[in-house]
């Protein structure tokens, strides 16, 4: 992409948009940076921006637009560049389009000036276990001199790209905010793990919010890849949109005539059909994180791996050496701590209903005391009745929006209200006999009561940690 001498207006001063700035910056461009917040909020951000914008040497000054986005933020603009939070349909950015500006997201700049093949993994729930399991199967192999990780999991794209070569590889989280403003965006492999309702109050239908995700194979051709869930009727739908070679990953076997290359659980091994011949990759006891989801997010990144051609006891090595204390593992089914005999686990990253789904699935022989709630995204919970009313023994509700919950779950348990996470752990701990497990699953996103899913998770351990006997 020839950034040189163009003009860009990037929307939203976070991590996505400071390194969106400093590419744009180092590739020749004029920057105006905007966001909603006041200046007095995004002090440490506009410190960072400054400091970037100092070290790498820029002559003249960018333009900065706090507490709201003026028409003045556009008008000399080429392009926009928009962070992942910012929703596309607010009044400066339909202007944007009524002057037909492009509109792109800080992954598809970033992409256009990465010169190592990408490997980019989306879907409703895993991604970020995904990544993390992908990149360490491919360290296995000396095929490449460096496998990065970034996007969606903490460090943007376009903080890497431009230290990238040909001789590299890039495991990008991506997820539906950035995969939407993405125009010429081409994966090497694309991987789609799931898809469930989630993100309707910014992508309103479900019908918008898969075609945001199905952009991550609209610019694939014969050359490429696409890892599919096979058990997912829409996502087996993506197959009929793209010109890659397609792989299906499975937590069953397939059938034996399958045409397509897939990777699939037999009982307590995993197996690979590759190139007509099924073999052995490793056993489900070499997967190091628990739950029924994880076995499907390491058949995906086993996939992966088989296309770049890891073998067998690489993928057993990656898995058994797997180190689980990435900062995107957090708060992802964590167990917490275990008392009188009751085990505690954080699953606050559980934001949308099919993650609560996968986390109650994974719990076998043990009842559950189940704390949900949070900031509503257009979830519908009817998914959840079966699960809750057989493994559930109490559902206490956090917080003061939960009035759709409890509708839908009333005859299914015993339902208890909190207003704090101390006092939802007490009342979880007070219902629970030894054998049970309390578990943090909320279905929601957090910012009804916290800036994010961590500050939600770390409130619980505190409140967990701060139990007596």
């Amino acid at each position: 992409m020839q950034l040189q001498g163009k003009r860009a207006t990037v929307f939203g001063i976070n991590r996505s948009g400071i390194a969106a700035a400093k590419l744009l910056w180092t590739s020749g461009a004029t920057v105006t940076v905007t966001d909603t917040h006041t200046a007095d909020v995004l002090s440490t951000e506009i410190a960072e921006l400054d400091n970037v914008h100092k070290s790498n040497q820029v002559g003249s000054p960018y333009r900065k637009f706090f507490g709201g986005h003026p028409p003045e933020c556009i008008a000399e603009a080429d392009f926009i560049v928009v962070s992942p939070g910012v929703p596309l349909e607010i009044p400066i950015l339909c202007e944007a389009r009524a002057r037909n500006l492009p509109i792109l997201a800080e992954l598809e700049i970033a992409a256009r000036v990465c010169a190592a093949p990408i490997v980019a993994i989306t879907g409703t729930k895993g991604k970020s276990t995904t990544t993390l399991l992908t990149a360490a199967i491919l360290k296995t192999t000396q095929r490449f001199q460096n496998v990065c990780v970034a996007g969606n999991i903490g460090v943007p794209l376009a903080a890497e790209a431009q230290n990238l070569t040909d001789k590299d590889i890039v495991v990008v989280e991506a997820s539906s905010f950035q995969l939407e403003s993405t125009l010429t965006f081409h994966p090497k492999v694309s991987v789609v793990l799931n898809l469930s309702r989630d993100h309707l109050d910014r992508h309103k239908t479900m019908a918008a919010y898969q075609a945001a995700k199905q952009k991550i194979t609209k610019n694939q051709t014969p050359a490429d890849w696409m890892i599919l869930n096979s058990l997912e009727p829409t996502i087996k739908d993506f197959a009929v949109l793209t010109a890659a070679k397609v792989v299906y990953f499975a937590d069953s076997d397939v059938p034996e005539n399958s045409t397509f290359s897939s990777v699939f659980r037999d009982r307590t091994e995993l197996f690979a059909r590759w190139n007509g011949t099924r073999k052995k990759v490793c056993d489900v006891a070499d997967i190091p994180l628990r739950g029924a989801h994880n076995i499907q997010n390491a058949l995906a990144a086993i996939a992966v791996g088989l296309i770049f051609g890891v073998t067998e006891s690489q993928v057993q090595h990656a898995l058994r050496t797997f180190d689980r204390s990435h900062p995107a593992l957090s708060h992802a089914f964590e167990p917490v701590r275990t008392l009188t005999n009751i085990e505690f686990i954080d699953d606050s990253k559980a934001t949308n209903v099919a993650a609560v789904k996968a986390a109650l699935e994974s719990i076998q022989n043990a009842q559950i005391i189940l704390i949900m709630g949070g900031y509503d995204k257009g979830n519908d919970y009817t998914p959840l009745r079966q699960l809750v009313q057989n493994r559930v023994k109490v559902a206490v509700l956090l917080g003061e929006y939960t009035q759709q919950i409890e509708k839908t779950l009333a005859d299914t348990t015993a339902i208890i209200k909190a207003k704090t996470m101390a006092a939802a752990v007490q009342l979880a701990y007070a219902n629970a006999t030894p054998g049970d497990i309390v578990l943090l699953s909320p279905a929601n996103a957090s910012f009804d009561m916290y800036t994010d899913y961590k500050a939600r998770g770390a409130d619980f351990k505190a409140a967990v940690n701060a139990l007596h006997p």
